[in-house]
């Protein structure tokens, strides 16, 4: 069955959603997955140059194959697999956000 993307959602988790109050997953090195439904992900440095490569497969719409995000973007959709890999060093980490 396909994701209705927003209105799949119950009135709770539609307001889940847009604070992102369900918690979160904490990838820390490369190869690790986050499996689940997501919301969002966000990678996070020491510094504002710090990059990670995402791979991110979606409920509905395209899929991330490994895009290089920075430290401090946030992606929004309605993930069901978020993989990190390739961070530029050991203090970048990928949260995603439950929802």
């Amino acid at each position: 069955m396909a994701h209705k993307g927003i209105y799949q959602y119950s009135g709770d988790e539609g307001s889940n959603v847009a604070l992102g109050q369900l918690g979160f997953k904490e990838l820390t090195s490369a190869g690790n997955t986050g499996d689940g439904n997501f919301v969002a992900f966000k990678v996070i440095g020491a510094v504002s140059t710090d990059t990670c490569t995402v791979a991110a497969t979606c409920h509905q719409g395209d899929d991330l194959t490994g895009t290089t995000i920075m430290s401090g973007e946030i992606i929004w959709g309605p993930f069901k697999k978020i993989t990190m890999s390739s961070p530029t060093d050991g203090d970048v980490h990928v949260l995603c956000y439950y929802g």
